[in-house]
């Protein structure tokens, strides 16, 4: 049987690909883009952690071109998430096709704010991911400071609780 968290994943995997159909999914991230660029958080911060777009997530890429800023990317080693530099043309796809930086692993205290996608959210700032718990993991792992936002379509925000023990809240979520 198809558990709760299970069937979430796949409505927000048929909604966004609607959505991205559409070009709504364009719209949203330039939307979000903009929230970023105008944002305390993003004006303040030096050091931040994103994500290259997958399904449908929302696209935060157009802030890589503020110059002033340092970026870096995650990548899966094994079962556990890692972050390195972000560096245009040394990216290569990862066993999940999902383009990861190929720099040394940086020490995650430096990071300031983390861009975190997912699937949905709940108004509790929990995100619901595709179901391996590297950002959960990570998050309970390191003794971080950064800002954790969670970045998703406004429609994919739920009421509902559906997070459970292994899962790390966020501090705000980006809509």
């Amino acid at each position: 049987m198809i558990n709760q968290k299970q069937k979430l994943r796949n409505y927000a995997l048929e909604y966004r690909k609607k959505i991205q159909e559409k070009g709504i999914c364009d719209i949203n991230s330039g939307m979000i883009v903009n929230k970023i660029l105008n944002s305390d958080d993003f004006k303040t911060a030096s050091h931040i952690a994103l994500y290259m777009p997958i399904k449908g997530e929302v696209d935060i890429t157009r802030i890589l071109k503020i110059s002033t800023k340092n970026y870096y990317l995650p990548r899966c080693v094994g079962n556990e998430l890692e972050f390195a530099k972000y560096e245009p043309n040394s990216l290569v796809l990862s066993k999940f096709s999902i383009p990861e930086p190929q720099g040394e692993k940086i020490n995650p205290e430096i990071l300031d704010i983390i861009y975190i996608p997912c699937l949905m959210a709940n108004k509790k700032c929990f995100r619901l991911g595709y179901g391996r718990g590297y950002y959960d993991r990570f998050f309970a792992n390191h003794n971080l400071k950064a800002k954790k936002i969670i970045v998703v379509h406004n429609e994919l925000i739920s009421d509902m609780n559906f997070q459970d023990k292994y899962d790390y809240k966020c501090d705000s979520i980006l809509c």
